[in-house]
């Protein structure tokens, strides 16, 4: 694990720590940033990027963070900042599609779509391996596609991740 995971690991901890300090910690989050469309739409961008930071549930802390843990790998693979690059516009992707096609007025936190962006790479990766076949990579996705019928889940945010990812690792060639 390089230094741009270990850095986002514990910007998320100590936020998610914040939070969780205060009794309002809906109202918490918002401080810190979460996505709100209305508040994006008047102005607050900054919102598309740090929502991404936040996490509000000791759950769903720990399944981003163990996720973005897992995908450490590449930060060494593709470097740090293709690595950064890819995981912050599929956040900014994920953001920005749950701003314009998501619910109105849902408040929403988490890495996810940053997490489906890296997915997006990492299978680019295994369609150009010689040794990887498609029922492999159906497989490995499976669950990541089962997550979205979950209660609370932002399926537009997981799609603008992934969708991002996907471009961006294109234009890379990856």
């Amino acid at each position: 694990m390089q230094g741009i995971t270990f850095g986002i690991l514990f910007v998320c901890i100590a936020i998610f720590i914040y939070i969780n300090s205060h009794q309002d910690k809906m109202d918490a989050a918002m401080k810190a940033g979460a996505l709100y469309p209305p508040k994006v739409k008047k102005g607050e961008y900054w919102r598309l990027l740090t929502s991404g930071f936040i996490h509000i549930t000791p759950y769903h802390l720990v399944v981003n963070m163990y996720s973005l843990y897992n995908f450490g790998w590449m930060e060494e693979y593709l470097g740090s900042f293709r690595y950064a690059l890819i995981l912050i516009i599929s956040i900014i992707g994920g953001s920005l599609l749950t701003t314009y096609v998501g619910k109105k007025n849902a408040l929403t936190v988490g890495i996810s779509g940053g997490i489906y962006g890296l997915t997006a790479v990492y299978i680019l990766m295994l369609l150009r391996s010689p040794y990887v076949q498609l029922y492999d990579i159906i497989h490995m996705f499976m669950p990541m596609i089962v997550v979205n019928f979950l209660p609370n889940i932002s399926v537009t945010g997981h799609l603008g991740g992934f969708a991002a990812g996907l471009l961006l690792g294109l234009l890379l060639r990856i």
